[in-house]
């Protein structure tokens, strides 16, 4: 390994672990309000949404809602309806594992 990989690896180490530790450090003997700590529980929930919208409705660098054009779609909605049916995300995974590749192989 060359210097200049390691100093790559230790800068990205360095710009991975201060974000996630310096709020830590300066907030941790802090009391945080109700409120702002309810506010923050929605941000998973809405990152989450974003990743998944946008992989969603985005194919091949562009918004489609088209069926036949984005392949992405019919996995969706059947993967949505057994989420909200079973409740489980193991069945919702294995439901969207085999609807993508099913309609994969057949396009």
């Amino acid at each position: 390994m060359t210097s200049r990989s390691f100093i790559l690896i230790i800068g990205m180490a360095a710009v991975t672990f201060l974000p996630r530790f310096l709020p830590l450090l300066f907030l941790s003997k802090k009391e945080i309000s109700p409120s702002f700590s309810r506010w923050m529980t929605y941000i998973p929930v809405s990152v989450f949404a974003a990743l998944v919208a946008s992989d969603v409705f985005f194919w091949e660098g562009s918004f489609s809602l088209q069926p036949d054009e984005n392949i992405k779609l019919l996995p969706s909605i059947i993967v949505l309806f057994i989420a909200l049916k079973t409740k489980s995300l193991l069945w919702s995974m294995l439901t969207g594992i085999i609807a993508i590749t099913l309609l994969s192989l057949m396009v």
